[in-house]
């Protein structure tokens, strides 16, 4: 099993070779837990795979989030 930890745009993520071409991968942003697994032959297509989910929530947390008057 091989386990890599990585960052992106300062979120820190976690790949797990769980299975051949499948992974595992988790992050946290804003104090919840993102998880599941992806399949995936080479470790860096997990791994954009991965950074494209940040993205997204990212982007998402950003329109949820109040805007301050002024």
């Amino acid at each position: 099993m091989k386990k890599l930890i990585y960052r992106h745009r300062d979120i820190e993520y976690t790949l797990i070779n769980i299975e051949p071409d499948t992974w595992s991968w988790s992050f946290d942003i804003n104090g919840k837990t993102k998880r599941g697994t992806t399949r995936a032959r080479l470790d860096l297509l997990a791994q954009r795979r991965v950074c494209t989910l940040i993205d997204r929530e990212l982007r998402s947390a950003e329109r949820t989030k109040p805007r301050e008057p002024g």
